[in-house]
């Protein structure tokens, strides 16, 4: 399979802004440094439309950045990735991928994460976000919809957390590779369904919480479907936003009749937390 790595020569302080803007043209796997972004696209996806779009947006931009197309076959991005992954701590959580030795505390929840080129592996502010704020909810039992899974450290997470089944697509096919593996290494697998594609692979049953960690234009795309898959009074989180975002997505949010029930806010990006309004509170 061959890809296609962009490289945008641009200060840390742009960085977030342009991420978001990819993420809404199908990049991923982002790596960032001090002077520049590389995020990497199946070739499949990248055409004409991406390029010109890239042109509008950097022609706009304060630092009129320069920007270089490559295309690259697969590589073997776990061992690039080795070499600047290192265990950390999110909430209870304890991640670390599986070639360090490094130990949890006592009461810390060990996740291992062999990131590919999925998005999420608890580095990226929203990717913390999420985490925090599943350990702050009782998911003893529930089911559990994971919207876009990445490297399927949120599914996992739940699962640790007691959910009792996690459902989680994905339309990118390295995502669901790696979710697999991940579910695998971390003994959850028997209880981690995972379906490559969009919203259209959602069963039809109904879940205690759902977990979107997208981008802006998806998130606006499929809240309808996750309204409908959510169960009364279940919960529905919401990032992969940024603050900027924040006024398109309460409108829908207020179109649908959810319940907007809090936020919370790393840096700028922010997690928004729905409930579906039921008989009871």
């Amino acid at each position: 399979m061959s890809y296609i790595k962009l490289t945008i020569y641009v200060s840390a302080p742009y960085q977030e802004m342009l991420i978001a803007e990819l993420l809404d043209m199908d990049f991923y796997g982002f790596e960032q440094f001090d002077d520049r972004i590389e995020a990497y696209i199946d070739k499949k996806r990248f055409d004409d439309v991406n390029r010109e779009q890239i042109e509008q947006i950097l022609s706009l931009h304060p630092e009129a950045p320069d920007f270089e197309i490559e295309e690259i076959e697969e590589r073997n991005w776990n061992s690039d990735w080795e070499k600047g992954i290192q265990p950390l701590e999110v909430g209870p959580f304890f991640i670390r991928p599986t070639w360090s030795n490094k130990e949890p505390g006592k009461d810390q929840i060990l996740m291992e994460i062999d990131p590919k080129m999925s998005f999420g592996t608890g580095y990226h502010e929203t990717t913390r976000l999420m985490l925090k704020k599943l350990a702050n909810l009782d998911l003893t039992g529930k089911k559990v919809l994971d919207a876009g899974t990445g490297t399927g450290v949120l599914g996992i997470a739940a699962l640790k957390l007691g959910a009792a089944s996690v459902f989680a697509f994905d339309i990118d096919p390295w995502s669901i590779r790696n979710a697999s593996e991940n579910a695998l290494i971390n003994s959850v697998s028997d209880k981690f369904e995972i379906r490559e594609g969009g919203a259209e692979v959602i069963p039809e049953t109904e879940f205690d919480l759902a977990a979107a960690n997208i981008n802006r234009n998806e998130i606006i795309r499929i809240l309808p479907v996750l309204e409908k898959a959510v169960a009364e009074n279940g919960h529905i989180l919401l990032s992969g936003l940024l603050k900027t975002d924040k006024d398109m997505v309460l409108k829908k949010i207020k179109e649908l009749k959810l319940k907007y029930i809090n936020e919370v806010s790393e840096n700028e990006w922010i997690l928004i937390q729905l409930r579906k309004p039921g008989k009871s509170y």
